[in-house]
């Protein structure tokens, strides 16, 4: 007579990872990816336009006018080169002051040559108002600038060797200064830094079909020759990623 059958052992091989379920409920069990709308680190480069404000402690206004290009590099970092024209304006104050013999340090108008380097802090896909207005990816980055001023009048008249020798010196010449003389506004005196650095955070706003919105408040450093201390630059950009 045959014996009964050995029953087949459990299989313990999972049994060191067995939780109880209020455990698991407490843990994090995965991670989510990250939700994109448009994704900016994939594309190749990126065209635009852009203008705004230039928000000094004087009674000179500056708005600014330019073409840009940014490229994502390093991964999550974001290049952007741009050259601006800067517009210089003068209302009946400075005509006033022009009277009297004080001064406020000011910068005539002039072409700025930028570039931008963008960190994200923050970022994720954003559903508009109106609900017809398509769902946008949102960046909030952290902004660092170096902007390199070329006052055209300055130079009339120098030589070859003159423009060499000063055009990339940190402050304006006398001879840029003396020239400048004819062409800035009534009461200003002409700031002699000719480079700035600047720090702000901006909002890139990105459609899935690629175009992009970039209001951007930005900080003036005191840290070159500029007489000016702080001031703002408020820049509203639009453009095409590629």
């Amino acid at each position: 007579m045959e014996g009964a059958p050995v029953p087949t052992p459990a299989d313990q091989t999972l049994e060191n990872y067995r939780l109880p379920m209020d455990t698991l409920t407490e843990r994090m069990i995965g991670v989510a990816s990250r939700a994109v709308r448009f994704d900016w680190r994939r594309e190749q480069c990126g065209f635009g336009v852009k203008t705004g404000e230039l928000l000094e402690l004087n009674n000179f206004s500056s708005t600014s006018y330019g073409i840009t290009a940014r490229k994502p590099i390093a991964g999550s970092l974001m290049g952007e080169a741009a050259v601006t024209y800067v517009r210089t304006t003068y209302g009946a104050a400075a005509e006033e002051l022009a009277q009297t013999p004080y001064r406020q340090v000011g910068r005539p108008s002039r072409f700025e040559l930028e570039v931008n380097a963008a960190y994200p802090l923050a970022e994720g896909v954003a559903t508009a108002r109106p609900g017809f207005f398509p769902a946008t990816e949102l960046v909030l980055s952290a902004q660092g600038g170096l902007r390199y001023l070329f006052y055209p009048d300055a130079l009339e008249g120098a030589g070859l060797k003159r423009t060499a020798e000063t055009i990339l010196t940190p402050s304006l010449s006398s001879y840029e200064l003396s020239n400048l003389e004819k062409s800035r506004p009534p009461a200003m005196q002409v700031d002699t830094a000719r480079y700035g650095l600047l720090s702000g955070l901006s909002v890139d706003i990105y459609f899935h079909s690629g175009g992009f919105l970039t209001p951007r408040a930005m900080v003036a450093l005191p840290v070159t020759d500029s007489a000016l201390g702080f001031w703002w630059e408020l820049s509203l950009g639009a453009g095409w990623m590629f």
